[in-house]
C-alpha cells in the first residue's frame, strides 16, 4: 500500500488536473454556444443564396458560368482536410485524418493525382511527417474565426482551383449536430453543382403562363460573379464554423469525461489515503500498547 505522502501528492496532482479540465470544459461550452448561434443563421442564409443562383442561371448563357460549373479536363484533385490547431478534443483530429487518408486512396484508385490543403496545425503536422506534398497549409483561419477570414480562405480555395486547373475541390470536415455527435462529411465545393445546393428554385409569384423576365443590373455576368463569390464565402464560413463547433463539442465532451474520471480517481485516492492513515494509526497504537505491556512486565 502506498504511503501517506505519496497518496497526498497524487491527490494534489489530480485536483490540479481537474481544475484545468473543468476550466477547459467551460471555455469550450462558451465557444460552442457562440458557434451554434452563427451556424443556424448561416445555413438559412446559404439556402437563400442558392435560390438566387438558381434564378440567375436561367438568364445566363452557359459560357458565362462554365468555369465554375464545369470541371476542367484534369487528373488533379484538391482535397482540403479541416482539423484543429490544438489537441485535448478526443478523437476529433484522428477521425478527420483517417477519413482523409481513405478519400486520398479512393481518388488515387480512380486515377487522380492528389493535391492536399490542410486547415489546422494537427492535420498539417501529421501529413508533413508522412512527407505528403501539401499545396497549402492554413493555421490562421480557425483562430478567432469570422466572416472576413472565411472570405480570404474561400478566395484562396477558388484561386487554387482556377490556377492549378484541378478537376475538383473536396472538403473533409466534421459537421456539427450536437455536443456529443459530429458527422464526418466529404463535400465537393468546386465545381459548383446547383442541383446539390441546399435549396430549390424560387417559386415565382407571378402567373406561370406569363413569366416576368429577370432583370439584373449592372449585368447578368457581374451579378453572377458577385453572387458566386458571396455564396462561396458564406459556404466556406459555414463549413469552418461547423468544424470549429465540432471541435468545441468534442473538447467539451472530452473534458467532461476527464473531469468525471478525475472525480472517480479522487474518491479512490481518498479511500486509499484513509486506509493508509488508519493503518498508520493502528501501528502507532500497537506500538504504544506494546510499550505499555513491556513497562508493566
Amino acid at each position: 500500500m502506498p504511503g501517506l505522502k505519496e497518496v497526498r501528492s497524487r491527490i494534489a496532482s489530480v485536483q490540479s488536473t481537474k481544475k484545468i479540465t473543468g476550466a477547459m470544459k467551460m471555455v469550450a461550452a462558451s465557444r460552442l454556444r457562440q458557434a451554434q448561434n452563427q451556424i443556424s443563421h448561416l445555413r438559412f442564409y446559404e439556402k437563400k443564396l442558392a435560390r438566387i443562383l438558381h434564378d440567375i442561371m436561367e438568364v445566363l448563357p452557359v459560357e458565362s458560368y462554365q468555369h465554375l460549373m464545369i470541371p476542367p479536363d484534369s487528373n488533379d484533385m484538391l482535397i482540403i482536410c479541416i482539423g484543429s490547431n490544438r489537441g485535448m478534443c478526443g478523437v476529433y483530429n484522428a477521425m478527420v485524418i483517417k477519413h482523409t487518408l481513405k478519400e486520398i486512396q479512393r481518388f488515387e484508385d480512380e486515377g487522380y493525382r492528389i493535391k492536399l490543403m490542410t486547415v489546422g496545425k494537427k492535420p498539417f503536422d501529421f501529413f508533413r511527417k508522412l512527407q505528403y506534398p501539401i499545396l497549402m497549409a492554413d493555421e490562421k483561419s480557425l483562430e478567432k474565426l469570422n466572416a472576413e477570414k472565411a472570405a480570404v480562405f474561400a478566395d484562396h480555395v477558388r484561386e487554387g482551383y482556377l490556377k492549378h486547373h484541378v478537376a475538383g475541390v473536396v472538403m473533409i470536415y466534421h459537421q456539427f449536430r450536437n455536443a456529443a455527435v459530429q458527422d464526418l462529411r466529404v463535400e465537393k465545393l468546386l465545381p459548383l453543382n446547383i442541383e446539390e445546393m441546399p435549396a430549390t428554385p424560387l417559386v415565382r409569384q407571378w402567373d406561370a403562363d406569363e413569366p416576368e423576365p429577370l432583370i439584373l443590373e449592372p449585368s447578368p455576368e457581374e451579378v453572377w460573379h458577385y453572387m458566386t463569390s458571396k455564396y462561396l464565402h458564406n459556404h466556406c464560413f459555414r463549413i469552418l464554423l461547423d468544424a470549429a463547433a465540432s471541435e468545441h463539442g468534442s473538447r467539451l465532451t472530452a473534458m467532461h469525461q476527464a473531469t468525471d474520471n478525475a472525480d472517480k480517481l479522487l474518491r479512490n485516492l481518498s479511500l486509499s489515503y484513509n486506509k493508509a492513515r488508519q493503518a498508520d494509526i493502528t501501528r502507532e497504537l500497537m506500538d504504544i500498547m506494546g510499550g505499555v505491556q513491556s513497562g508493566m512486565g
